[in-house]
Order: C-alpha cells, then structure tokens, then sequence
C-alpha cells in the first residue's frame, strides 16, 4: 500500500449493491469515495423470486444509488469498469474515464454460471435480478393464460430455485395445465443444507403436478426441450436457470482471481491475495472458511473491507475478518417458510413474517427513514406487506 497519499485518501467501489453499498456508507467524508456500478438500482435480491408470482413488484425491491451513494456523502458514477489496474491505481470504465485509487473495493458479486451447457445462455431465462423476476413472471402468466398443457423446467434446486418453485406454486397449483419439473445434479433438493429440506419440499409437492429429479444434469437447452445429461429429455415451454454463479469476467481481468479458481482469493483482512490496495467483499471473495453467498455476508464484508481500506491507507494494520453468522430463512411460496441454523431446521408458515421484517428492517437499513421520500417508501413496503 502506497504511504504518499493525498489528504482525501482516494478509495473506488466497484460495485454497489449489499456489499459495495455497505462498505460506502461506512467510509466518512475525510475521503474521496467513488462509487461505480452499471445499473441505477440497488436491488434486494432476495426478495426477487416474489416478482414471479406478482406478490412483490419490481419498485418495492429497487432503490436509487444515485441517491444512496449521494446521502452517505459520495459520488456515483453511472458506468461498467472494465479494467482494474492495481499497481498503476487507477480503473477504466465502458465510457472510457479513469478513476484514480489509493485503495479500491470490489464487490461485484457473481453472474449466472451456465457450466458450459449448451443452449443455456439463450434458451434458459436466469433469475438474478429484478429485471429477471418480472420478465419469468409474465412469462408464466402468458403459458397459464394460454390453451393446452405447458411444462415449466427449473434447473438447479439450490435457494433460489426451491424459492421460485414456491412461488410459482402460490399462483398456479390450482392450475390443471401447467407441469413442473426441478432438476438437480446433487443427491438431494437444497444440496449442503439439512436433508430435512429435501423431505418438507417433497412432501408439499405430493399430490401437485411436480416432478422432483435428483441425481439428474442438464446436457443441453433448445427452445422446447431441456436434453439431460443421462439420456433423455423434458419438454420445456419456459426453462428457469438457477443452477449456480461464478465471478464476473472482471475478476480474472484484473488479475484477482487465483489460478483454476474464478472468484479472488482473500486474506483475513478482505484483503486480495494477489494486491495491497484492493480489497474484495461480497460473493466475488473466497474466504477460509468459506461463506454462504448470502447477504448479510455481503453486508459484513462490505463493512469490513472500507474498515481495513481506512486502516490501510493510513498506515496502519489491518484487522481481521470475523464473520457473525446467522440463520438463514428460506420461503416456500405460501406452503412455508424454513428456518434453518447450521443442521436445524424450523419450519412453519408463519415464518414468512419474520422473512418479511427481515426485509422491512435490512431495507430500512440501507435506506434510513430520515427524510420524506424514505418515509414514504418504508410506509408503502410495510403496507404491501401487510396486505400480503
């Protein structure tokens, strides 16, 4: 880490949801801090297998950065980094400025990992935004609408398609003419969580027109099939991908990312392994142990890692990372909701409530009722709640 810095220290975040968020609202105005991210909105991602079956819209799920990143006293810049330059300081966005760094915080996340498959990136529909939640939504509400029977393939039972599959239960299980299948490689529904996940989805599904299939990969995606790995194929009106993610190819471009691994290995301080001044947060790190990709380690990290970049452009020695884990709470539509803490697991309906107040709260978090435009937002979350 450079010691001749400016007095403003100068620290870039690329990168501006949970994690690059939480880290600019930690930093204070005695730095120069730089916030760049593509896309206008911070998205609570989350809550976005809700937007399929239209129990949430897509504004109660969005908030500015603009004025995020404005209130906590920084600037935001609207645009795509598309090189890193640790040793120089400096990164490059797509609309070709410079921003000059004394320490840098990524926290890119990860994007859709289609493992190769062939047809996947354009014949699957990914669910990793908002954009994506809407557009399999109206997608599903065009093949029920419609004459005839319809079959609707996710790929990948992990959180987000065992959640989606809820949701898309909530609003069509009463509906003769559309036939789901999940498939996952692993040996169970929700691989790595408690097996007794698996059971409860299993033995809600009982009796719905539901196939569950363990032990099976997709090989190849078209238009109307999803061809399996084992032989054979599932016919498929909408293909839902959720099968995983990987890091941005930005990672690797900026010389982050450690050998065969694509995400960037990190030191205890969230510091890269492979630069001083860069420090990495979110799901874009690998830290030992790992961390589940979830958002309030994201949020933990982010915080963490503008607490080391002060610490490291002022000389002095970094802290170490210690995670707080927490449990992590799993909506199955309007069926249940699990609760799941290490190899526990708690479920009951009427956990949705506490799902929701974990929004309510996180989401008040970020954006704080202090002002009018906030207030009005909280109240109008709150009272979509509570009429959900």
């Amino acid at each position: 880490m450079p010691r001749d810095v400016p007095a403003r220290p100068r620290i870039a975040i690329v990168g501006a949801n949970f994690a690059g968020l939480s880290a600019a609202q930690r930093l204070g105005s005695d730095h120069a801090v730089t916030v760049i991210d593509g896309s206008p909105w911070f998205e609570w991602r989350p809550g976005i297998h809700e937007l399929v079956s239209g129990t949430s819209r897509a504004a109660d799920l969005r908030l500015s950065r603009a004025r995020l990143v404005s209130r906590a006293g920084h600037r935001f810049v609207r645009a795509t980094v598309t090189d890193i330059d640790a040793r120089a300081g400096r990164l490059t966005t797509s609309d070709d400025r410079q921003v000059e760094f004394d320490a840098c915080i990524v926290a890119v996340g990860g994007v859709v990992n289609t493992f190769g498959v062939e047809g996947a990136d354009r014949h699957a529909m990914p669910l990793k935004t908002v954009e994506d939640g809407v557009a399999i939504g109206r997608k599903l509400a065009t093949l029920a609408s419609g004459k005839g029977r319809k079959s609707v393939v996710i790929v990948g039972s992990g959180l987000e398609g065992i959640e989606v599959l809820g949701e898309i239960l909530r609003r069509y299980r009463g509906r003769q003419s559309l036939h789901i299948s999940v498939i996952e490689a692993g040996s169970r529904l929700m691989p790595g969580s408690p097996r007794a996940l698996d059971q409860a989805v299993r033995a809600h599904c009982a009796g719905l027109d539901v196939d569950l299939l363990v032990r099976t990969a997709a090989a190849k995606v078209t238009r109307s099939r999803v061809q399996l790995a084992a032989g054979g194929s599932l016919r498929s009106d909408l293909t839902i991908w959720t099968a995983g993610a990987t890091a941005p190819d930005l990672i690797r471009a900026a010389g982050l990312s450690g050998g065969k691994q694509p995400w960037a290995p990190v030191r205890k301080t969230l510091q890269s392994r492979n630069f001083d001044n860069v420090f990495v947060a979110g799901d874009a790190n690998v830290l030992r142990p790992r961390l589940a990709k979830q958002a309030y380690y994201a949020m933990q990290t982010g915080q963490f890692a503008a607490i080391n970049a002060m610490r490291a452009v002022a000389g002095r020695r970094l802290r170490e990372f210690i995670p707080v884990p927490k449990p992590m709470l799993v909506a199955f539509g309007d069926l249940d909701t699990f609760l799941v803490s290490g190899r526990s697991v708690i479920a009951s309906p009427t956990l949705a409530a506490a799902k929701e107040a974990v929004f309510q709260l996180t989401m008040a978090q970020v954006d704080p009722p202090i002002g009018a435009v906030q207030l009005r937002a909280l109240t109008g979350r709150v009272a979509r709640a509570v009429r959900r």
